[in-house]
């Protein structure tokens, strides 16, 4: 049970975070549910009612680009959740998968060592070639397990 809930809960988050999903084009990451931000309004001093209209232009925009960050961030740390919890799950499943086959080199070693040392088998089959604990993947220097 407990592995049916652990392979359903990474699609899970991933249909979570899909929504608040930004864009990465060409190494560059944009929100895509915010809009678009606008650009700066020109201040225009040459009068005391342009002056006035600048400022509160510039004001509106202010809060705009408020807006637009807030929404931004949060879409920003929704992908990098989703990713850092896409990767947690797929260490866990290459290393779930590296244990089994390293457990099972073993046991496979052991069962032709265990027939060495009895009368009558190959004693070359004592070593099949295999260590298991030399090709964990992901396991840094040297393959040394986790």
């Amino acid at each position: 049970m407990k592995r049916i809930i652990f392979l359903a809960s990474p699609a899970m988050l991933a249909v979570a975070f899909a929504v608040n999903a930004g864009t990465l084009d060409n190494g560059n990451w944009s929100p895509s549910g915010c809009g678009k931000l606008s650009e700066a309004p020109a201040v225009d001093s040459s009068s005391i009612d342009t002056i006035n209209q600048s400022i509160a232009a510039v004001n509106e925009w202010q809060k705009q680009v408020q807006s637009y960050d807030e929404c931004m961030i949060k879409e920003a740390n929704a992908d990098t959740a989703a990713i850092a919890n896409s990767a947690n799950a797929q260490q866990t499943q290459y290393r779930e998968a590296s244990k089994k086959v390293n457990a099972d080199a073993a046991a496979g070693r052991e069962k032709f060592s265990r027939q060495s040392s009895s009368p009558g088998t190959n004693p070359g089959m004592s070593n099949p070639g295999m260590n298991p604990g030399m090709n964990n993947p992901g396991s840094g220097m040297g393959g040394q397990g986790y």
